[in-house]
């Protein structure tokens, strides 16, 4: 029986499911995000026939969003990827068409709460979330809840200098390790699972993916001696190809970590859906 809606608004696809009290997906759909979408309104009218398509959808009792930008006071404050959705607004829009409570986190930090409450981070009460994706996101639950920090900007872990001079997003997301691999004249590595792979046989990508190695271990060691996790968490598209890097990751954070850091568990995500997940998660804890 469904209890709530979540929807996970990505640059690329929108999903949007429903989940039962036990939060167990019982239907999902997607579609491409900006197909046939040339304006804000037509966005709009994109995830209220998706809502509308959910079997028995005015049955749940609440929906919850998840978006790609920085919200505050369930308002979309940015949203780099998406341009469409910055300032509109969706929750108002949504709460009085279907006449339900509406309630828009982070994408990131909603599947961050998945994670700690239902995925491998369940058992503890420190988890930390980094999705390596398109981008950089991530998320921090404590006890429980997401902690939002005092701007809402707790978990913003794309914007971490890693090497003194460049964030994360420019350095461990697929899209600056294709852009690497393009500017060392790699024309055929097209996504990052293409570059873990032909790192086997070349040497130049064999590199990338060790600066890549470096550069996360960096980003892990800072997170793990500043919030002190009981748990790291990683997801995200790049994770697809984690046997190339999760295993010397770990290896090598262990040999650099703080005698007290080095019981962090660092582990691969392992929820599907995610982000529909966390953002019905949002409808109980909001």
């Amino acid at each position: 029986m469904i209890e709530y809606i979540g929807i996970d608004i990505g640059g690329t696809n929108i999903r949007v499911g429903a989940v039962d009290k036990n939060y167990n997906i019982i239907y999902i759909n997607k579609e491409g995000t900006l197909e046939n979408v040339t304006s804000s309104e037509e966005l709009y009218i994109k995830i209220k026939e998706m809502i509308m398509n959910v079997p028995n959808y005015k049955e749940a009792k609440a929906i919850g969003i998840g978006v790609p930008g920085a919200v505050k006071s369930n308002r979309i404050m940015t949203a780099r990827n998406l341009m469409y959705l910055k300032d509109f607004p969706l929750a108002e829009r949504l709460k009085y068409d279907f006449d339900k409570e509406v309630y828009i986190e982070n994408d990131a930090k909603v599947a961050a709460l998945a994670q700690a409450l239902k995925g491998i981070g369940k058992d503890f009460n420190k988890v930390c979330y980094i999705t390596l994706s398109t981008g950089v996101g991530g998320g921090v639950v404590i006890d429980k809840n997401i902690y939002q920090g005092a701007n809402n900007i707790a978990g913003y872990f794309s914007r971490m200098i890693l090497d003194g001079k460049n964030i994360a997003e420019n350095l461990i997301s697929g899209t600056a390790l294709v852009n690497k691999a393009k500017q060392n004249r790699l024309e055929n590595i097209k996504n990052s699972y293409n570059l873990f792979k032909y790192s086997e046989e070349n040497e130049i990508a064999s590199k990338i993916v060790d600066e890549f190695i470096h550069d996360l271990v960096v980003l892990l060691l800072n997170i793990a001696i500043t919030l002190n996790p009981d748990i790291i968490i990683l997801g995200g598209g790049v994770m697809n190809s984690s046997d190339y890097f999760l295993e010397k990751t770990r290896s090598q954070f262990n040999n650099l970590a703080h005698n007290f850091a080095k019981n962090t568990k660092i582990e691969k995500a392992d929820l599907k859906e995610p982000g529909v997940i966390g953002a019905a998660m949002l409808c109980i804890k909001k």
